[in-house]
């Protein structure tokens, strides 16, 4: 559930804060701070929401919330929604994180709620331009370069042709799925100055383009037992930059149960914030007929089956693709007492 923080600073502004918390209830986990019964200051308060709140609420003068936060700001795709309500609730303001932090569509959802007026100011929401930020991150893209956001969002507001591409879809329909088509798009390669790719190879196909990232790949690990930490990682970074793959585009990791517990395999999934997924030797063995692997006797008679991490890529990336569409793309890559192998699902 998302996590909204608000704070105020007058009587007035405490009565809409408890106003607030009261019609999010349910639809959000509220953290509400008033000024009748804050022990902290504002800096504190700032510094530990700013880290852990999805959106932060602040009930009173814009000015207060921009120094609050101008010390925490990073970059768009890390930053909460930061939204600015003044203490008698007639207009609801998003200053920070409109489109992937998603404070636009939080502000008009709390404007409707308290009846309020939101003010939004971001070009392409006032002049009905479709937003290919807010897009991607409804549909689960990792934006791979949010510096080229910029360029597509600009190209459409001069009504000019953006192109799209995506090795996921068949087509510009299949992207959009039963959505409307955003006026000014052009799928295929054109003469466009910026254009849209989605996949989790890293293709420069325009001047500009924008890298929307898929999840849709499964890293299959093995080690050897006592593998130093760092070692399967070094191998996924060499592979994913001699691929142009994205990290991004990683779901989970893969390995079999007997090295569940190895120290480069766990790490890796850790810093990749994906689920490491354990799958045994009889059920790496079942995988359908159609794949082939790189079969090692060695690895057998180790493990229980010939190929620890083509198997596990393949069973966990047709566990993530239903049953359909999983392909080995990196066949068994050996690295310092480490292997790895990549499958891909749509």
């Amino acid at each position: 559930m998302t996590k909204i923080s608000t704070i105020s600073f007058t009587e007035n502004g405490d009565k809409l804060n408890k106003a607030i918390a009261e019609r999010l209830t349910g639809k959000a986990d509220i953290s509400v701070s008033l000024k009748g019964a804050r022990t902290e200051g504002l800096a504190e308060w700032t510094a530990r929401e700013f880290k852990t709140a999805d959106a932060l609420i602040f009930i009173g003068a814009a000015g207060i919330a921009v120094r609050a936060i101008a010390p925490f700001i990073e970059r768009k795709d890390k930053d909460p929604a930061v939204i600015v309500c003044d203490e008698l609730g007639r207009y609801v303001i998003p200053v920070l994180s409109g489109h992937i932090g998603g404070a636009n569509e939080l502000a008009s959802r709390l404007a409707e709620l308290i009846h309020a007026e939101p003010v939004i100011t971001t070009a392409t929401d006032i002049n009905n331009i479709w937003a290919v930020d807010t897009w991607a991150v409804k549909h689960g893209y990792a934006i791979e370069n949010i510096e080229a956001i910029r360029y597509v969002s600009s190209a459409l507001l001069r009504h000019e042709k953006v192109g799209i591409k995506s090795d996921m879809h068949d087509g510009i329909s299949e992207i959009f799925n039963g959505e409307e088509i955003p006026a000014g798009l052009v799928y295929g390669d054109t003469e466009a100055e910026a254009g849209i790719s989605i996949s989790p190879y890293i293709k420069d196909t325009w001047s500009h383009t924008l890298h929307l990232i898929p999840k849709c790949l499964v890293i299959g690990a093995g080690s050897r037992k006592g593998a130093e930490s760092g070692n399967l990682e070094k191998l996924i970074e060499r592979i994913f930059k001699e691929n142009a793959l994205s990290l991004k585009a990683v779901s989970d990791i893969a390995t079999i149960d007997i090295k569940k517990d190895e120290t480069a395999i766990i790490d890796l999934a850790e810093k990749l914030e994906v689920p490491l997924k354990i799958y045994s030797a009889e059920e790496l063995n079942a995988l359908p007929d159609r794949f082939s692997f790189d079969e090692s006797e060695f690895v057998r008679k180790t493990t229980g089956t010939d190929n620890v991490c083509e198997r596990s890529a393949v069973k966990c990336a047709l566990e993530r693709g239903s049953g359909q569409d999983a392909e080995i793309i990196i066949n068994k890559t050996k690295g310092d007492a480490v292997t790895a192998a990549l499958a891909r699902y749509r």
